[in-house]
């Protein structure tokens, strides 16, 4: 339905005629029960029966009417539908001032001064039309012409020069109050419209002025970005590049440029033309989103050539595992119109600020050492020095190698006992991993922990270590030893599946091991890089009557207020704050007593790592800490060992 901005002011004002008329309809029964209150002594009964019977007939329509238009409003086709409701809500207003202009007639025997006081009340209550807009003013025109219609012709018929001077003054005022009526609301529609054109005229500018910003953005991104992959191109990155310097000298990060060119991509484009092969562009475009991190840059460099920004590496070493992935996700067929065609990919690798300092330096470098991997075979990645490309390689054959041990149980555990020194009583042991590779032997954890946590395959090797060392724990309490608690090493990258504590209560239940003799160790700094998630994961651990210890304590940057809020049982001090001891350090010795402190003020136990020498087991026996694990009493040893050992603590 269009209508002219007129018919649109009439259609708004009628619709709030019948909004408020809620308003009117309860004040209109107000007035005639009020009325039938006061007179219902000095008026004829079967008049004030008629009165409420007409009442309540026109109160009944005007509700019906009220309803029924605001079921129908939304669904009116043209202006006089509208205009329709307009007539009938006027016939229920004439009704109505008639109805009330009729009242005069029941109160004949009241005094002249009760007649003109209610002549001043049917004035009062036709007053209405000037709050009106437009053709709506007639509704209350209605109302008023009837209701001083009939108090005209009730006075006409009284004699008295008071009523002939009334009946001057009535029609003074109605015609006055249905002037001005008339005139207020014809102004009244015209300052609607105006204002509301003039409101169209400001929107209409708004909306130019947001269509020439519209177009500036648009020119500004395109001049930013390559039109076929939608990816920053040369000047973006480059600009991206100067921040992410500026970024890294600030946080004292690394910084990597990753250039990447597509392997024999020319012949596709040759044999089967450029459309496919702007196509396998996209592709690839895709996969290169996919394997970077959300604050990386990835952007188009030119023809079949891409670069990335990783920024934030703490190690150099760590843009290998994105060219791994790379690798690994380009050399899946692209699938275009039933041609499965593959496009592996060579790799260059430049280190802000160990191979240059500027852009053009990281980015030619990058380039250099993208060459040389096209020139080792292809389908592989170089840095831009030699032997950061050696270690990286390095770095892949022991990923390589760990899955393969993973995959072969390779990995053995080790145990180092716990012992409370006020007795010399063994009270548990601490389940460490160890690689006895097939070829080169026994590999120390220094050389594969941190990758392992890195990549992610710690997560497998915890898995290892628990399933072995509940089975060896499990046995040594079937044959009649007592091997105290065990605690297992967890990695935070447990926490984040979902479905550990069920794999945790199947081990538990399949070995019978008690929950009250098995400790879970976090590091500190672990549990930090996530503590929200951590601390819920950890409460549903602790809930099933697994403790809790915190491995490490004093290395990391934890807040008191998350320890507090960690369900925890033990804490473990580090190593490197027992050397204090022998070192005579005044201010370690301080950190270890404030640790003890804190410890025994939480209720918390304690273990003590590293001791090896009887100054350190003194001390930390004087000064109330009580369990120790180090070379001291043992070094980490393999189950037939271990064994041994216990049965020497129960014959001591």
């Amino acid at each position: 339905m269009i209508l002219t901005l007129e018919q649109q002011t009439t259609k708004a004002a009628i619709e709030s005629i019948y909004d408020n008329a809620r308003l009117g309809i309860i004040g209109h029964a107000i007035v005639a029960v009020l009325v039938g209150i006061v007179f219902y002594k000095h008026i004829d009964i079967s008049l004030i029966i008629l009165g409420v019977v007409l009442h309540s007939v026109l109160l009944l329509r005007r509700t019906f009417l009220v309803m029924k238009f605001n079921r129908e409003k939304d669904n009116f086709t043209n202006f006089s539908e509208i205009t329709k409701y307009l007539s009938l809500y006027r016939r229920c207003m004439f009704f109505s001032g008639l109805l009330f202009g009729l009242f005069i007639f029941a109160v004949e025997f009241l005094s002249i001064e009760y007649h003109f006081f209610i002549i001043a009340v049917l004035i009062g209550l036709s007053s209405g039309a000037i709050y009106t807009t437009g053709e709506v003013f007639s509704i209350y025109m209605a109302y008023l012409l009837a209701m001083m219609g009939v108090a005209l012709i009730w006075i006409s018929m009284q004699t008295g020069e008071a009523y002939d001077i009334t009946v001057i003054m009535l029609l003074v005022s109605t015609y006055y109050s249905a002037s001005t009526s008339y005139r207020y609301a014809k102004n009244f529609k015209e300052v609607i419209v105006k204002e509301f054109r003039a409101k169209e005229h400001l929107e209409e500018q708004r909306e130019a002025k947001d269509k020439i910003i519209e177009q500036k953005d648009a020119l500004n991104y395109k001049a930013h970005h390559d039109d076929l992959t939608d990816l920053p191109n040369r000047v973006l990155f480059n600009d991206r590049l100067n921040h992410g310097i500026k970024k890294a000298d600030r946080n004292n990060e690394n910084l990597a440029v990753c250039f990447i060119d597509l392997d024999n991509f020319k012949i596709i484009n040759d044999s089967l033309g450029h459309e496919i092969g702007d196509r396998v562009l996209k592709q690839v475009t895709v996969r290169l989103k996919d394997s970077i991190r959300s604050h990386d840059t990835l952007a188009r460099w030119g023809g079949d050539e891409f670069i990335i920004i990783m920024e934030g590496l703490k190690n150099p070493q760590d843009a290998s595992i994105l060219a791994q992935k790379i690798l690994k996700l380009l050399s899946k067929p692209c699938t275009i119109d039933g041609h499965e065609l593959y496009v592996t990919s060579s790799i260059g690798i430049s280190i802000y600020p160990k191979d240059a300092r500027d852009t053009d330096s990281l980015v030619k470098f990058a380039d250099s050492a993208m060459y040389r991997a096209k020139d080792e075979g292809r389908n592989n990645f170089q840095y831009y020095s030699r032997d950061m490309t050696k270690m990286a390689f390095e770095r892949v054959v022991m990923e390589s190698s760990i899955r393969v041990a993973i995959k072969n149980k390779e990995f053995i555990v080790y145990y180092q006992p716990q012992v409370d020194v006020k007795n010399d009583k063994l009270i548990g042991m601490e389940a460490l991993v160890r690689w006895n590779h097939p070829t080169i032997g026994m590999v120390e954890p220094s050389k594969f922990l941190a990758l392992a946590e890195e990549t992610g395959l710690i997560v497998e090797i915890d898995k290892l270590v628990m399933d072995m060392a509940m089975e060896q724990y499990s046995k040594w309490k079937k044959a009649g030893y007592f091997p105290g608690v065990l605690s297992l090493n967890l990695a935070v990258k447990h926490l984040e599946e979902t479905n550990y504590i069920d794999k945790l209560k199947t081990s538990m239940k399949k070995y019978g091991i008690d929950a009250r003799y098995l400790i879970l160790e976090l590091t500190e700094s672990d549990i930090m890089k996530k503590p929200e998630s951590s601390i819920s994961k950890l409460k549903e651990i602790s809930a099933l009557g697994i403790n809790i210890a915190i491995d490490d304590f004093g290395t990391g940057y934890s807040s008191l207020s998350y320890l507090k809020r960690l369900p925890m049982d033990e804490l473990k001090i580090d190593k490197s704050f027992i050397d204090y001891i022998v070192e005579d350090d005044r201010e370690g010795i301080a950190i270890i007593k404030a640790i003890i402190a804190m410890a025994n003020t939480l209720d918390l136990a304690l273990v003590a790592e590293g001791v090896e020498h009887d100054i350190q087991k003194e001390f930390l026996l004087e000064n109330g800490c009580n369990i120790i694990q180090g070379y001291l009493y043992s070094k980490p040893i393999p189950a037939v060992e271990m064994l041994e050992f216990i049965k020497g603590m129960d014959n001591g």
